[in-house]
C-alpha cells in the first residue's frame, strides 16, 4: 500500500511538471524603443536585459513565443487581453496592464536624465529653468510626472521616433532642446550610434522623476503555477549574481 502511494504521488509530481513545461509563454518586445532592456537585430534575434532574462528562467523544457510590435500597438494587444500567459516587463508607476501582475522581485531600477548638447550652457536647477527649452520625448511613451505641465502649456514637448531622431534635434538646436530619458536608455543608444558621450552633458532629472523599479510583468490570469516557477527563477537568478551579470552586459 505504501509503494502504490508513492508510486501515485510520483505521477501528480510528474503530471503537474508536465502541466507548466508544456505551457507556452508568450514574450511581448518593443520595437526598437526599448533598447537596451529590448535589442531584435536585423535577422529577428532578441538580447538586451529583460530578453537575456526570459532566456535564462526558460532555459529549458519551455516554448518562448515571440511577439514584436510598436509600444502603442503592444499595450493594445495586451489590453486587449493578449496571448494566453504573456510576460514582458513593467512598473507600477507605469500603471496599466503594464502594472497589473509583476513579479515578486524587481530587475532593475530606473533613472532619468536631461541630455543636452556640449554647446549648451544650460544647467538644471529647478523646473523654471527649463520652461522655455523644447521637451524631446519618445513617440508613444507616458511621463505622469510631466504631462501636468505639458497639459498646463508649461512645457513645449516635440515626440520623435527613436533615438537617432532626438540626438539630431539636439545637434541643430543645442541651446534650446533638452532630451528627457531613462538614462540607461540614453548611454545605450549613444554608444550604439557611434556618438561620444563627451559632446553632450547628462544631468540628473530625479527631482522631476524620481528613481523607481521595474520588475517583469505577467498576465494577469497566467497559470498561479507557471507564475511560482519564474519567481522562484527570478530569485535564484537575483541570488546567483547572474542577474546582475546581464545588466553588466548592456549598461
Amino acid at each position: 500500500m505504501k509503494c502504490f502511494i508513492s508510486i501515485m504521488l510520483t505521477l501528480q509530481l510528474c503530471i503537474a511538471s508536465f502541466t507548466v513545461n508544456s505551457e507556452s509563454i508568450n514574450y511581448y518586445v518593443i520595437a526598437k524603443q526599448a533598447m537596451p532592456f529590448q535589442i531584435t537585430n536585423s535577422d529577428n534575434q532578441h538580447s538586451g536585459i529583460v530578453s537575456d532574462i526570459i532566456a535564462n528562467i526558460f532555459v529549458d523544457d519551455y516554448t518562448v513565443n515571440y511577439h514584436t510590435y510598436p509600444f502603442n500597438r503592444m499595450i493594445s494587444e495586451l489590453e486587449a487581453g493578449g496571448k494566453k500567459n504573456w510576460i514582458t516587463y513593467g512598473s507600477p508607476s507605469w500603471g496599466g496592464v503594464q502594472a497589473a501582475n509583476l513579479s515578486d522581485t524587481p530587475i532593475y531600477t530606473v533613472n532619468h536624465s536631461i541630455l543636452t548638447h556640449i554647446k549648451s550652457d544650460f544647467v538644471y536647477r529647478e523646473l523654471s529653468d527649463i520652461k522655455d527649452k523644447v521637451f524631446i520625448l519618445l513617440y508613444g511613451f507616458d511621463y505622469p510626472n510631466l504631462q501636468p505641465y505639458i497639459d498646463k502649456g508649461e512645457i513645449k514637448e516635440l515626440r520623435v521616433k527613436d533615438y537617432g531622431a532626438a540626438f539630431r534635434i539636439l545637434d541643430k538646436m543645442p541651446q534650446d532642446a533638452v532630451f528627457i530619458e531613462m538614462t540607461s536608455r540614453i548611454k545605450y543608444n549613444l554608444k550604439m550610434q557611434s556618438r561620444d558621450l563627451n559632446n553632450y552633458h547628462l544631468q540628473d532629472f530625479s527631482a522631476l522623476i524620481p528613481s523607481y523599479p521595474i520588475y517583469l510583468a505577467f498576465d494577469p490570469n497566467m497559470d498561479s503555477e507557471l507564475q511560482k516557477f519564474i519567481n522562484q527563477q527570478l530569485s535564484t537568478l537575483t541570488g546567483s549574481g547572474t542577474l546582475q551579470d546581464i545588466i553588466n552586459r548592456y549598461i
